[in-house]
């Protein structure tokens, strides 16, 4: 007997499933890459022995850009007061201006929001200690005007998305939950023998052969299928027939390439 494998689909969750999509986007793209240039990839194979993910590599950096963005930041803060109420301390205030250069950059890109908030809040102690002795401490009220510059750019200023995010938003957006409530996007997915079968609710269906399937990635909660230049995005709880485990070795034997990726970010078989 002919076993299918049925999905029902439900809506979409894009704030929980585009950190997932985003990946397989960007394993996609180095898939591609890998196919186009494989001998470009097999020497940086050979020089990066760590095998790191590229979702690795950037966790790494991300971690790294966050540290040293948080040490240069409070460096700055015990540097410059220093140097702008102690004459003839040029070399304070170069050191100082560095450390807060290098952080304001590093947490800019990695940390903006606690940015804008430990500045804002670095300014307005600044500002009240020259206003409570103008005598003594006015100069620094030239400190926290840099500070409060920087807190208001870092909390205002809408930040560039990264383009596989911006992606995996867009290829999430077509099924959300308004078009679920109004009954106008009713969608079942059918993976029997030979093709895998889509019907809708406004009495369309297609069929797609498996022969004509790009990658299929997995992800902790998502089947992605490339065909052509559609993109399929199922989740793993919609599926009302057959079992994950058995639709995976199902679509092993009939599509070319399975890339699974898992919760560490390595891929696997």
């Amino acid at each position: 007997m002919e076993e299918n494998f049925v999905f029902q689909c439900t809506p979409l969750e894009p704030d929980a499933l585009v950190p997932q999509v985003s990946q397989a986007l960007e394993v996609r793209t180095e898939f591609v890459s890998r196919a186009v240039c494989p001998k470009l990839w097999a020497v940086t194979d050979r020089l990066n022995r760590t095998k790191k993910t590229p979702a690795a590599l950037r966790d790494r950096r991300r971690r790294k850009g966050q540290i040293l963005g948080l040490v240069n930041w409070g460096m700055a803060l015990l540097l410059l007061p220093t140097a702008f109420l102690t004459p003839d301390s040029l070399l304070l205030a170069i050191l100082g201006g560095s450390c807060l250069g290098i952080g304001v950059v590093d947490l800019w890109r990695y940390l903006p929001k606690t940015l804008g908030i430990l500045s804002l809040l670095a300014g307005i102690f600044f500002l009240m200690t020259a206003l409570g002795d103008p005598d003594e401490m006015a100069i620094l009220v030239y400190l926290a005007a840099q500070y409060l510059i920087v807190a208001l750019a870092s909390l205002l200023v809408r930040r560039r998305c990264d383009p596989f995010e911006r992606a995996a938003r867009k290829a999430l957006a077509g099924r959300d939950r308004a078009d679920f409530a109004a009954g106008k996007a009713d969608i079942q997915v059918i993976f029997s023998e030979e093709t895998m079968t889509v019907n809708t609710s406004w009495n369309v269906s297609a069929q797609f052969p498996y022969t004509e399937f790009k990658p299929v990635f997995a992800t902790q909660d998502l089947l992605l299928e490339i065909i052509d230049k559609r993109f399929l995005i199922l989740q793993k709880k919609d599926l009302t027939a057959g079992t994950v485990s058995d639709l995976r070795d199902f679509l092993k034997e009939r599509v070319e390439h399975w890339v699974e990726i898992i919760d560490n970010g390595l891929l696997g078989p």
